[in-house]
């Protein structure tokens, strides 16, 4: 049981449905946000799934002949940037942000400025409550955090906890494998409710926590030390794997999430801005939230970076920034 198994079953049940008569916009929309996810996982370096699918029933010739026997395409295969270049200088991430942040130029129309407008709306969906403090998953929710920031950083947190903040932490290249593991048991096991979808995570997690008490440890310690009754953490979004780890740690955090994939549309419901999966790349791919800078450890409560050396990346960068900031004095 669990990711692989889950998505055998999954597909095998979606690819029955298409294939057994005419489809409606939405299943034909449906078909390409999920032959989308193959693809994006594959973008990601990792195509076991797509492979094992293929080998399995031909899953992806069936998905792409299902599309041109209704008159579809795919959406586009996203095109991977050009790797980074980042410096061996290590420079704690409040600062690095507060010094990006007062070297802005008034903000052009950057690329990707539709997508960028979709963030800001993604952003006030967020909708700022006065006794919740709000926990930024960076690199990919970088936009939304400088989107409230404009305003002062009072009650946000920007926080680059993903695998490589647990593969540190936790000493396995994979841990955050461990972590999504119990997100597909439940799915696998039908659980649509989110409150027993929780019960179940936090069930499975504490089991594996228990193994490793560094990392459940660090987290505790970094969550008690925000004094809010509530804790509201940004994710891009997919599985909510981190966000819903930290609401296993701490029963003051709940979380919201750009979109998902749709075999979770139905878990995560109000917790997801929009069913738009397929522009989930995108939105972890713009130049501030893939490439400006990336995890180097954590210390003392603090956060460490090493920043790009590509001033591209970093004018890009900054003209993301501006065009959010912008945004946030519109609303």
């Amino acid at each position: 049981m669990g990711f692989l198994s889950f998505n055998e079953k999954y597909y095998a049940r979606k690819l029955d449905e298409y294939e057994g008569g005419v489809l409606s916009d939405a299943q034909i929309y449906e078909a390409k946000q999920l032959l989308k996810v193959l693809d994006d996982l594959s973008d990601e370096e990792y195509h076991t799934l797509s492979e094992h699918l293929e080998d399995k029933f031909h899953c992806v010739t069936r998905l792409k002949a299902v599309l041109v026997r209704n008159g579809a395409q795919p959406f586009a295969v996203f095109k991977a940037h050009a790797p980074t270049v980042y410096g061996k200088r290590e420079r704690e991430l409040d600062a690095f942000l507060s010094a990006l942040t007062a070297d802005l130029s008034k903000p052009a129309r950057p690329e990707g400025s539709d997508l960028l407008s979709d963030i800001a709306d993604f952003s006030r969906f967020i909708c700022r409550e006065k006794d919740a403090a709000y926990i930024f998953l960076l690199r990919d929710c970088l936009l939304p955090y400088m989107y409230f920031a404009k305003d002062g950083g009072e009650g946000l947190y920007a926080y680059p906890i993903g695998r490589a903040f647990l593969r540190d932490i936790s000493g396995e290249e994979n841990f955050d494998d461990k972590i999504r593991l119990p997100i597909y048991l439940g799915a696998e096991e039908g659980i649509a409710d989110f409150n027993e979808f929780k019960e179940f995570f936090v069930r499975e997690t504490t089991k594996t926590l228990m193994a490793y008490p560094r990392v459940k440890d660090t987290l505790a310690r970094l969550l008690d030390s925000i004094p809010y009754d509530k804790l509201i953490v940004v994710e891009s979004g997919y599985c909510g794997t981190v966000p819903m780890l930290l609401s296993a740690i701490d029963e003051r955090a709940d979380f919201k999430m750009y979109t998902t994939a749709p075999f979770f549309f139905d878990v995560y419901k109000d917790r997801i801005f929009c069913k738009r999966y397929e522009r989930l790349r995108l939105f972890e791919t713009l130049k501030s939230q893939d490439a400006l800078f990336e995890y180097a450890y954590f210390d003392g409560g603090k956060f460490f970076v090493r920043t790009t050396e590509d001033k591209n990346v970093l004018d890009g960068a900054k003209e993301e920034i501006a065009f959010m900031r912008e945004s946030a004095l519109d609303f």
